[in-house]
């Protein structure tokens, strides 16, 4: 039994060194520019303002007072103009080692850890290290810093980020030898009231006078993304509802639009408002396919506190993946917890791909137990192996380490069981973590 152990401790050990040999495109992160984190004066516990070690934090019990204490405002995504100057560390360690207590082990807690350990040499978290953690994420406050850790440190080789702004709609200035543009096209279809239409045709100094006005507009824009290098669009419709795209009903959609431009619309969350939607969200898919553009779906749990899990199955968006069999659609999350489910869409539609990006942090045996199941079940090629969905880049280098060591966990584990060898299990870690996200987002692969 020892010597099985030993064995199998050796063949993680392998793969995961094997696998950080192999230059990772990352298909999923929120990080912020690089001239934003320039300008944050962030320590080991602002961190923890980021949104999932806080829902972590909110869960344990903690205060939001407490929480609101001990991060700062350093840490959140939207920063004051005049931001206050955070109390001594030493009055908010206090105030935060009981709750440190109850979460250290979560995903999301060792992810720090990890980042820590692999970005400035830490092992721990504790009274003795929160201040030289603190001392060392200072000293990363530099221009390079960013590249040092996701290129030199990881060994990421671009990085899909999401566009930020007010609407996620507009190319950002970013550093293409390390990222590609990820767009959404979430306010032409969840559109509330007369002023989000109104705010449109003022944006985009368009009259809007009917929905194929809109999805045109939708064209347009992801034909000029296509153009400006955008690997994909995203569209975010499970923070306000289930997956369960109708049948276009345009005679109804037109009636329901002309209510809208005359100020008579419920609403996007009502019978109305979901037919509209369900329009609008064909036509935003039809649009990125012709111009050869995947869609990134969000199918998981919504960020947070008390987040319904209305949105979190794939299995009621099969009508819309059967109407579009020629686009190709990157499920965010994976559906996370439902992950059966969406591996039998990924079994039996071509156009369906498995994105494992922020689940191996939320729940790393969540995912080993996935990927053994998928392994068998789902083409290999159908698996994106990496998305970091994280703010800060040691973070990312967290997050990639248990990326590794997740998949490593799952395939030797099936090498010991004798249902792969050890060169499939390299070329299934090269095929997830570089390969399969390449043909996806149309990126050559890097060797």
């Amino acid at each position: 039994m020892e010597k099985t152990v030993n064995t199998y401790e050796k063949m993680v050990s392998d793969l995961v060194a094997t696998f950080g040999s192999v230059p990772t495109i990352n298909g999923h992160t929120h990080v912020i520019s690089e001239t934003d984190r320039l300008a944050r004066d962030l320590d080991a516990l602002s961190y923890f303002a980021h949104p999932y070690p806080a829902a972590d934090l909110r869960s344990a019990g903690m205060p939001h007072e407490d929480l609101l204490f001990v991060t700062g405002d350093q840490g959140n995504l939207a920063v004051p103009e005049r931001p206050e100057s955070p109390s001594p560390l030493e009055e908010r360690w206090a105030r935060f080692l009981p709750w440190w207590d109850r979460i250290r082990f979560t995903g999301f807690s060792q992810c720090l850890l990890e980042g820590w350990r692999g970005a400035y040499g830490f092992d721990r978290l504790d009274a003795t290290t929160v201040g030289p953690i603190s001392d060392a994420i200072r000293s990363g406050r530099r221009p390079g810093h960013y590249a040092e850790i996701l290129r030199d440190r990881a060994n990421i080789a671009i990085s899909l980020v999401q566009m930020t702004g007010t609407y996620g709609e507009e190319v950002a200035e970013i550093d293409r030898s390390l990222f590609l543009p990820v767009p959404r096209l979430n306010r032409f279809t969840m559109i509330r009231s007369r002023d989000d239409l109104a705010s449109l045709e003022s944006d985009y100094s368009t009259d809007f006078r009917s929905v194929d006005d809109l999805i045109d507009t939708m064209h347009v824009r992801c034909a000029a993304w296509k153009a400006s290098g955008a690997p994909e669009i995203k569209l975010s419709q499970s923070y306000h509802r289930a997956m369960d795209f109708a049948t276009p009903d345009p005679s109804r959609a037109a009636v329901i639009f002309r209510q809208l431009r005359d100020g008579q619309y419920p609403g996007l969350d009502t019978p109305d408002g979901r037919i509209l939607e369900d329009v609008l969200v064909h036509g935003a898919v039809s649009a990125a396919t012709a111009s050869g553009l995947p869609v990134q779906f969000h199918v998981g749990p919504r960020a947070g506190s008390y987040g319904s899990l209305e949105g979190t199955s794939l299995a009621p968006m099969a009508g819309l993946i059967r109407a579009h069999r020629d686009a190709r659609f990157d499920i965010s999350h994976s559906g996370f917890p439902y992950l059966t489910e969406a591996a039998v869409l990924a079994k039996t539609c071509e156009n369906v791909f498995l994105n494992l990006s922020w689940m191996h942090i939320y729940s790393p045996e969540g995912c080993v137990r996935a990927l053994r199941e998928w392994i068998r079940m789902v083409p290999i090629n159908k698996i994106i192996g990496f998305g970091d969905d994280l703010y800060w880049v040691d973070s990312i280098l967290g997050h990639l380490v248990m990326a590794r060591q997740n998949v490593a966990h799952a395939l030797a584990g099936m090498m010991i069981e004798g249902l792969l060898t050890e060169s499939d299990a390299v070329e299934i870690g090269r095929a997830v973590f570089n390969r399969n996200p390449a043909a996806l987002y149309g990126i050559s692969p890097v060797r």
